[in-house]
């Protein structure tokens, strides 16, 4: 029962895809991922309660939405980073304090065209998680990148961590699948499982963009499962 449980949560997929999903755009949110996977909603609430269940997603509640993401794969700060940077009124904020250290909220809402309330509460939002610091002076406030913000543009946030990896080996290793990691980077990680069904190897590859999931066959030639 636990193998058949383990292989199912694993190869499932509409499980795959929808995990597959959440990699590689943490902090979507329930409605996205009917649209995406075209999905009734039913059938998506019961699968992602499953990945929930098991570990391997969690959600947020953010914004007033519920968002899910892949549970570890990325540093805490890094998926907050990611969920606070989603919307593209974020994202304009966040590059033109890129693009003009020490600027005030007033600049950035006339350039941008974006109402100030708007843009203070996106300053606000970053700020809290540490992207953004914001320097007083006088009556003004300048803005600039923080440690966090820092990171993110030099690209270190979007990496596995160690801990994912063992938490990944461990599932596989409850299902019984002999799971032997075969190749781990800051950005992918692939694994060998048995893969009884199949009568082959199969090849686990997450990677942070472009997830894979595939098998190889006797001559070593390796298909994606469908």
């Amino acid at each position: 029962m636990g193998k058949q449980k383990r292989m199912s949560l694993l190869l499932h997929p509409f499980r795959r895809e929808l995990y597959q999903v959440l990699c590689e755009n943490p902090g979507t949110y329930l409605l996205e991922l009917v649209d995406i996977l075209a999905s009734p909603l039913g059938t998506l609430t019961w699968h992602l309660r499953i990945l929930e269940r098991e570990g391997l997603v969690k959600s947020i509640k953010f914004a007033g939405k519920r968002l899910f993401y892949p549970k570890m794969l990325r540093s805490q700060e890094a998926e907050m980073a990611y969920l606070t940077m989603r919307s593209d009124t974020a994202q304009k904020v966040f590059a033109y304090v890129v693009n003009n250290p020490g600027c005030y909220q007033e600049q950035m809402a006339e350039i941008l065209q974006v109402h100030h309330d708007t843009v203070r509460w996106h300053i606000s939002r970053m700020e809290d998680v540490g992207l953004i610091k914001v320097v007083r002076e006088g009556r003004k406030k300048r803005h600039y990148l923080a440690e966090l913000g820092e990171s993110l543009m030099k690209g270190s946030l979007n990496v596995i961590t160690e801990a994912y990896v063992m938490f990944l080996v461990e599932k596989l290793e409850d299902g019984c699948l002999n799971p032997e990691i075969r190749e781990t980077t800051p950005d992918h990680v692939t694994i060998r499982i048995d893969c009884p069904e199949r009568g082959k190897d199969c090849f686990v590859t997450i990677r942070l963009t472009d997830w894979e999931f595939s098998y190889i066959d006797e001559e070593g030639n390796e298909s994606s499962i469908e």
